[in-house]
């Protein structure tokens, strides 16, 4: 891979290691079609930590895709703790 292949994917990473959610998000969708999956997933929950939104729902998409819909379901509904696991339901 030459410089001129180079220089937009570390830009990215650049722009991710300084917390701009697109870039993380962008960075976690690459790292997904590379294969990397667990590494994919830490991108994209970190997008989520603050506050990418579209990360939370390609999050689900991610955890479908691997073969888990309860988990990615209840993802889209009730969202990441401050911790990172997924929020158990609401109770009134």
């Amino acid at each position: 891979m030459g410089l001129r292949e180079r220089t937009p994917r570390l830009l990215l990473g650049q722009a991710a290691d300084a917390g701009a959610p697109r870039a993380l998000r962008w960075l976690a969708e690459l790292r997904e079609k590379a294969g990397s999956p667990q590494e994919a997933e830490r991108l994209y929950r970190q997008a989520v930590d603050i506050g990418d939104r579209k990360a939370l729902m390609m999050l689900a998409r991610f955890r479908d895709k691997a073969g888990d819909q309860q988990e990615a379901e209840r993802l889209v509904r009730f969202g990441l703790t401050a911790e990172g696991e997924i929020e158990a339901p609401w109770s009134p």
